[in-house]
């Protein structure tokens, strides 16, 4: 058993529960991307189920991680909308992408390596069921609000950690979610 996993907060990964994604830069810890859907943030159609990174750090969307199973120094989960897409999975497209699929379509889970905490939640390695680990691509061309806005993917990119920040039991504070 790890330090990680002797830590109470962990049981509480060991289940159902709801969390936001938010990209920790490997090289510049200090700079965080808020994960949403691309509709949140480009509001084009029809490409708004795709998973972005951006670094104006608006609150992304609420996901519901389902608790899939764990191995040695891995836990499992199979992770979905919550929103208007509450009936999409979390999958990944046949070039690698990171986006919401129809719940028929996506069998796979997700696998998250946990590495430390922090007073915000659990940084892990986030990983397809493969083992591949999800990498920023470059930009997107897109901005939003000036700021640039990245694709993720399980092929290609540049390897970051992520938070998971679960909602705490009231709902997340001065938020309508």
């Amino acid at each position: 058993m790890t330090d990680i996993q002797e830590d109470p907060r962990y049981l509480d990964y060991t289940k159902d529960f709801f969390a936001r994604i938010t990209m920790i830069d490997k090289r510049y810890p200090s700079l965080e991307y808020a994960l949403s859907l691309s509709w949140d943030r480009t509001k084009l159609a029809p490409q708004y189920d795709w998973l972005l990174a951006s670094s104006y750090l608006v609150p992304g969307p609420t996901f519901k991680f389902a608790y899939h199973s764990q191995t040695e120094n891995r836990l499992h989960f199979n992770i979905s909308d919550t929103g208007q897409n509450a009936n999409k999975k979390l999958g990944v497209s046949r070039n690698g992408y990171l986006g919401l699929y129809e719940v028929s379509e996506v069998s796979d889970y997700w696998k998250l390596e946990p590495l430390r905490w922090t007073d915000r939640g659990l940084v892990c390695q986030w990983r397809d069921h493969r083992g591949h680990e999800v990498k920023q691509l470059g930009g997107t061309g897109l901005r939003f609000f000036g700021e640039p806005v990245f694709y993720l993917n399980v092929d290609g990119g540049e390897v970051h950690h992520f938070l998971i920040e679960m909602m705490p039991a009231g709902g997340w504070p001065d938020t309508e979610e």
